[in-house]
């Protein structure tokens, strides 16, 4: 169980990083998470409720040479059956590609193509920590490096597995 605030459970922004809104992450309440979901908004909402979400952080950085984006979001839930029933809920958007993590077949990666608002194409993966839920992202010009994202997961399995 992860206890305490939970922005200390959240990848590190690199030294030579910058930075996205506040160094310390952010907290995510339930509306907040429930925002993300846009359109499924309701049934986000209902289903934090039944998995008894606990609270949430986010933070975000841009790497140094300025190529990379990276977010990173945690969802606390009472119990690991949450965290993994909110993962294995979750179902990619049409024209995700899903891939393969290698050493890990519960989480689910996606190669999600150039998004016109952002002029980014994006990778994600998804997973689950005891029980908190991770997302993690990396934003770039295509095709984002695939290395670059399983580097930012091992961290942050690393950070929940240990706090550092």
């Amino acid at each position: 169980m992860h206890t305490g605030d939970l922005r200390y459970f959240l990848l590190s922004t690199p030294a030579d990083a910058l930075a996205i809104d506040s160094p310390d992450g952010e907290l995510l309440t339930k509306d907040d998470v429930v925002r993300m979901y846009g359109a499924s908004a309701a049934t986000a909402g209902k289903r934090l409720d039944a998995l008894h979400f606990q609270g949430g952080a986010t933070r975000g950085y841009q790497t140094a040479d300025g190529k990379y984006h990276v977010l990173v979001r945690l969802f606390r839930f009472s119990t690991a059956a949450g965290a993994k029933t909110w993962l294995t809920s979750l179902r990619p958007v049409t024209g995700w590609k899903a891939f393969p993590v290698s050493g890990y077949p519960d989480f689910k990666a996606y190669d999600i193509p150039v998004d016109p608002t952002l002029a980014a194409a994006r990778l994600q993966v998804v997973g689950f920590r005891g029980d908190v839920f991770f997302e993690v992202n990396v934003f770039g010009q295509p095709p984002v490096d695939h290395n670059v994202l399983i580097d930012r997961l091992r961290k942050q399995i690393a950070r929940l597995d240990t706090g550092s």
